[in-house]
């Protein structure tokens, strides 16, 4: 904490120097709008905190060691740069990139506090994406009583790669750095987050895609446990893992791309960082034969992840944990604009749909006629393109059944939990998107009015702008173990329960909903009993 010099220089200037077991830090406070905290003071913000040692050299595909303590004061002042990752338009070419990526940021409202932290997992298919997105700013949310992190972690084949199947015991752990360094993270804010004015004990964890995976999984991840009280999955589930196998065919594809001998693995340390940037881009483009097109992503291992997260969870690993989890009511809506940008049909015909279908039942073990099942979904969506049938069907496959799996399994287990649907759809893109995947991000964070957020979301109104504040409240009163009420009135949000399934659908009005579209929740699960909700 200051001392009483140092808060008169802090009051002139705007600068908090923070104690911490590592050594000492300095921050600022926050000057945009909404950066205030309950009890009228600034928001206080820590930028580029290391949490880890530079996973360069000797560490590259090793777990992350933790930071060393340093002497004098770290100006945490500056952005961490952000992982390894292809250039898009949110990860621009130029901006600070580096494999030394493993860094934090805080925003707290009191650093003599002890308020609930929520950690923001970011999302990005485990190959793109960092904690420094504007739409992560937390000091809105901040504002609100809770100390929010947000981190990076390693992307691509330098987090994801698994090549102890190829190489031996010598790498164990390569398969699931990127969750290794999330879980030094929490490990960190166990030990770091009382300087910042966080409460240790009461840790949410929270996240979107594959944030949201990699929340899930750390529901069931040994190496977690004990670490938060709180978790929070939008638009991600615990069955998005993929097998030993599946890892070691991703490894020995990258290793090929990259020229390297599995037998000399050791010369991956003298591999250019820039080569495992566009190996990223080869192997989507080429291994698309998989349940989910993302080749990088948490592997059932055996060493770090033992067993699939869903059946952890099933077992009881995270029984003591509260479970916030939900989706949004198009998410396949995104991929499918991104699709036609890459110059895909904008429609289907009648016989494509058609064996798409018998191939998304017949991927799941399912014998149900593929014409029955488009007719299930034109029941629902009467004036839906075949298009837009086969975006509900993606929606539901990779999203909305994993995540009632989840809870499913979760209750099942003795856990308790709350759910959503995100039914607001942006105007923004021409109107395409409806209620797409991601679109949630900057209503739960209340940064309706961040740089690029219009041009998501289209014109943001002092509507949206009131539906956000009341979305971010419920996120923080989750964190803070307080009853959720639906956002916009006082009406309680009610728990999930397997016999009636209640969400909560987010929108402008938010209401109450029981058993959403449980007929295609029995297709996709075999279950001919949740057709009628018993």
């Amino acid at each position: 904490m200051t001392g009483a010099g140092e808060a008169d220089d802090v009051g002139r200037r705007g600068r908090v120097v923070v104690d911490t077991p590592s050594g000492r830090v300095g921050g600022r406070h926050v000057d945009h709008p909404g950066a205030v905290g309950p009890d009228g003071a600034p928001i206080t913000e820590f930028l580029g905190l290391r949490y880890a040692q530079a996973p360069v050299g000797p560490r590259r595909f090793r777990p992350p060691v933790a930071v060393e303590p340093w002497t004098g004061v770290f100006e945490a002042t500056t952005q961490p740069d952000r992982a390894i990752q292809p250039y898009t338009m949110l990860a621009p070419e130029g901006e600070p990139e580096s494999e030394d990526c493993l860094a934090l940021n805080v925003w707290t409202p009191d650093p003599s506090g002890s308020a609930p932290v929520m950690v923001w997992i970011h999302g990005g298919s485990f190959t793109t994406g960092s904690g420094s997105l504007t739409w992560y700013d937390g000091a809105r949310l901040a504002a609100r009583g809770v100390v929010i992190v947000t981190i990076n972690y390693r992307l691509g084949p330098l987090g994801f790669l698994h090549l102890e199947a190829l190489g031996g015991e010598r790498w164990a752990g390569s398969a699931n750095l990127g969750l290794l360094d999330q879980t030094m993270a929490l490990e960190w804010v166990r030990d770091h987050i009382a300087s910042f004015g966080g409460d240790p004990a009461r840790v949410t964890i929270f996240g979107e895609s594959a944030g949201a995976m990699s929340v899930s999984t750390h529901l069931g991840l040994p190496a977690s446990q004990g670490l938060f009280t709180r978790a929070i999955a939008q638009s991600g589930a615990a069955r998005h893992v993929q097998s030993a196998e599946s890892g070691a065919r991703t490894a020995a594809n990258v290793l090929d791309a990259l020229g390297v001998d599995p037998g000399r693995l050791d010369r991956l340390a003298d591999v250019p960082a820039d080569a495992f940037r566009s190996v990223i881009d080869t192997i989507n483009a080429t291994d698309t034969d998989r349940d989910l097109p993302l080749p990088f992503r948490p592997t059932i291992d055996g060493t770090t992840l033992p067993q699939a997260p869903i059946d952890a969870i099933r077992a009881g690993a995270a029984a003591d944990v509260v479970l916030l989890a939900g989706t949004t009511r198009d998410e396949m809506n995104l991929f499918r604009l991104m699709s036609l940008l890459a110059g895909a049909p904008p429609d289907l015909d009648d016989d494509r749909l058609v064996r798409r279908m018998a191939r998304a039942l017949a991927a799941r073990g399912l014998a149900d006629d593929p014409a029955d099942a488009i007719h299930r979904y034109r029941r629902h969506l009467p004036e839906a393109t075949n298009a837009d049938i086969w975006s509900a069907v993606g929606t539901d496959t990779t999203f909305r059944m994993p995540m009632i799996e989840m809870l499913d399994a979760h209750l099942g287990a003795g856990g308790e939990a709350w759910s959503y649907l995100f039914t607001h759809g942006s105007t923004g893109l021409g109107g395409g998107l409806g209620a797409a995947h991601a679109v949630e991000i900057p209503f739960v964070f209340d940064n309706l009015d961040r740089r690029g957020t219009a041009m998501m979301l289209g014109e943001i109104t002092d509507v949206r702008r009131r539906f956000a504040a009341g979305l971010a409240d419920q996120w923080t009163a989750f964190a803070r173990a307080e009853t959720l009420t639906v956002p916009g009135s006082d009406d309680p949000w009610p728990a999930y329960e397997t016999s009636r399934r209640s969400q909560v659908a987010l929108d402008l009005t938010s209401d109450v909903i029981e058993r959403h579209q449980d007929d295609l929740r029995s297709l996709w699960r075999g279950d001919p009993a949740g057709a009628t909700g018993h």
